[in-house]
């Protein structure tokens, strides 16, 4: 995604011409969920403060930023208040919310939305992904986003022994079906371990599964969330910061909270990104049309130390086939 985002505004620099083609600053998310939320916040950011005075010929600030949600309102599964208060910091930041519009198409062009054709080079994907045909593969129901329904200890309906968690599993709890977050899966795939594990050793089947929400928090921007947690809901930088808190606890190492905190730390004072490099994939290999010289490798392999064809300590190794950009 930054690698498109950062080549759009390199486009633009290089066309002689850039108001003749807005569709190469029209950037449009489909999806208003935390995903689509944030990713439409963090460009809004980078185009219009972090690279402002990066360009010469256009000014990235006059992006066009489309976020279409199908549904009444965008994050739809924290309150109404709290969803109010994104969309007025979306607005701010200069971001079109559109509500109860689908994406009907996305090609090459752009997308269309109830008939009306954006055109748009700048696509982002954010209203999730189809989940797995394993409600195919064992031949039992499913519901209409193709998820197994299963039973209240996660089990398949006439399946013994068969059993389905996560995004792929459709497990409902006081009338509606549980999210499709992690928390779910991992709380489920928990459950189902001990179920499992007891029922090897013999001892009685535990209660039926009972999802504990901890929760949902969704940042806008650099220093805006909103929190729905435990009762408490909120929304600013108090909420921003619990999301910073969040996010640094799950990182297995000392050493990468330590370096996300001094980073995001970095980035909230100077409004910087840390990495602002466009990382084109290698060629394919019958690209390479000339092979290198045992000299030539010997060398190379002395100045990029590692194993195989990978990239040491994020060095990319040169290739010898043509360049596909200048």
């Amino acid at each position: 995604m930054r690698n498109t985002i950062l080549s759009a505004f390199e486009d633009c620099e290089r066309s002689p011409a850039p108001g003749d083609h807005p569709e190469l600053l029209t950037f449009v998310i489909v999806g208003g969920g935390p995903t689509g939320v944030e990713l439409a916040g963090a460009i809004a950011e980078l185009a219009r403060q972090t690279m402002a005075d990066e360009f010469r010929r256009f000014d990235p600030a006059s992006l066009k930023l489309i976020l279409v949600e199908a549904g009444s309102r965008i994050l739809p599964a924290f309150s109404e208040s709290l969803a109010a208060a994104a969309t007025d910091k979306l607005a701010k930041l200069g971001v079109t919310v559109r509500t109860g519009v689908a994406v009907e198409k996305v090609d090459s062009e752009g997308v269309v939305v109830r008939g009306e054709r954006i055109l748009a080079r700048n696509v982002f994907w954010a209203a999730g992904m189809k989940g797995s045909p394993a409600a195919r593969w064992l031949g039992v129901g499913a519901d209409r986003a193709g998820r197994v329904k299963v039973l209240a200890d996660c089990s398949v309906p006439a399946r013994a022994g068969v059993f389905v968690v996560g995004d792929t599993a459709c497990l409902e709890e006081g009338g509606k079906p549980l999210p499709g977050v992690a928390q779910v899966a991992i709380q489920q795939g928990h459950y189902v371990g001990r179920l499992i594990a007891g029922r090897l050793a013999g001892r009685p089947a535990p209660a039926d599964f009972k999802y504990f929400d901890k929760g949902n928090l969704a940042t806008v921007g650099r220093n805006f969330a909103v929190m729905e947690a435990f009762g408490i809901r909120t929304a600013g930088l108090f909420a921003k910061l619990v999301w910073a808190f969040v996010h640094i606890q799950f990182l297995v190492l000392a050493s990468n909270r330590i370096g996300t905190l001094f980073q995001w730390s970095w980035k909230l004072l100077t409004r910087q990104r840390l990495a602002r490099l466009i990382i084109e994939p290698d060629p394919p290999r019958e690209a390479q049309t000339q092979p290198m010289s045992d000299r030539e490798q010997a060398v190379l392999l002395a100045k990029c130390p590692g194993d195989g064809d990978q990239p040491a300590n994020g060095i990319r190794r040169p290739q010898t086939g043509p360049s596909t950009r200048p």
